[in-house]
Order: C-alpha cells, then sequence, then structure tokens
C-alpha cells in the first residue's frame, strides 16, 4: 500500500512549509493524481486521516484529489 507512503511525504513536506511560512491550521490539500498513476484513489481518501492524526496542524482537515488526464505515454523500445 504505497498511497499512505506517499501521503506521509506531502504532509512531511506540507508542515514544512506550514512552519516556514507561520501557518497554523490547514484546512486542505489538493493532491493531482494521473489517471494512469498505480495509485487508487478511494485508499488516498482513506488513509489521509491516517497520515494527519498525530498532527495538529491537519485537525479537521480534508484531502482533495484532482484527477489528471494521463499522456498515452509508450515506449517504444527499451536499451537492455
Amino acid at each position: 500500500m504505497h498511497e499512505l507512503g506517499v501521503l506521509c511525504q506531502v504532509v512531511k513536506k506540507v508542515s514544512a512549509v506550514a512552519e516556514e511560512n507561520g501557518i497554523s491550521a490547514i484546512k486542505h490539500i489538493t493532491l493531482e493524481v494521473g489517471t494512469e498513476s498505480t495509485f487508487v484513489p478511494v485508499f488516498l481518501e482513506k488513509l489521509f486521516p491516517v497520515a494527519t492524526d498525530s498532527l495538529s496542524l491537519f485537525k479537521g482537515s480534508a484531502l482533495k484529489l484532482l484527477m489528471v488526464p494521463g499522456r498515452n505515454l509508450v515506449i517504444k523500445e527499451i536499451g537492455y
């Protein structure tokens, strides 16, 4: 479940930016997720409270997901 690891890193980064700027509360985080990524949106939503539970900065905060269309990248040749 790599969604939790990614959320923990996002929360860590947002916490650092908030501290640098004297922000005492986060209302929401908007996270862009590629539609062709391996992330499962429902897991991100369900695990967000786990990633923020012990941090008062995020009390009552929400995760907003923006699904971004993929670019249909095709790898034609891999040089192995």
